[in-house]
């Protein structure tokens, strides 16, 4: 398995304790997945996992373009992963404003749903998106909303990579009830 992601933070770390063997790609391993160069670097990586776990919080819709680079690599050297995409339900903004990273992660979302359909009618790499409400590792920011205990959303990507091969969950989003 690989997963990008800081191996000591949030939601990576939290699907590390489940998968204990699992390569991480982040800053501290030496990929800059902002850089070109290193998005190229972990597309070769990808072809030795099964799962790919596209995790890290990118700026400057980074995220979309690892999966693009990661999706194609694979694509070309006939390799079949499950591409498992983390983004955030900040995707279903409607309001007006000027903050990218809803528009980031409606990009990765719409992407992986492209990419996901594709390898559900062809011999390409199943690709699913699953989208979190804020996690309980951002109650700080955010003290008056109820939050997602963060080891639970680790379990609930566990679940997605425990399915049968034969099918794709292509997309989830999970909302912690406020209401409660």
């Amino acid at each position: 398995m690989l997963i990008t992601g800081n191996p000591n933070y949030g939601l990576a770390k939290e699907i590390g304790i489940l998968y204990p063997e699992a390569f991480f790609a982040s800053r501290e391993s030496s990929f800059d997945l902002t850089q070109r160069k290193d998005q190229e670097k972990l597309s070769l990586e990808a072809l030795k996992h099964d799962i790919i776990i596209n995790n890290s919080a990118l700026w400057k819709f980074n995220q979309t373009v690892l999966l693009d680079t990661i999706y194609k690599k694979c694509v070309d050297e006939n390799h079949r992963p499950h591409i498992i995409c983390i983004g955030s339900t900040t995707d279903r903004v409607k309001k007006g404003g000027s903050w990218l990273y809803n528009a980031e992660k409606k990009a990765l979302r719409d992407y992986c749903n492209t990419l996901g359909i594709s390898g559900v009618w062809s011999e390409k790499p199943k690709v699913t998106y699953i989208s979190f409400g804020t996690l309980s590792n951002k109650q700080e920011k955010h003290p008056d909303r109820k939050c997602l205990n963060i080891t639970e959303a680790a379990k609930y990507v566990s679940w997605i990579i425990s399915q049968p091969k034969h099918i794709n969950i292509n997309e989830i989003s999970i909302d912690p009830m406020q209401s409660l």
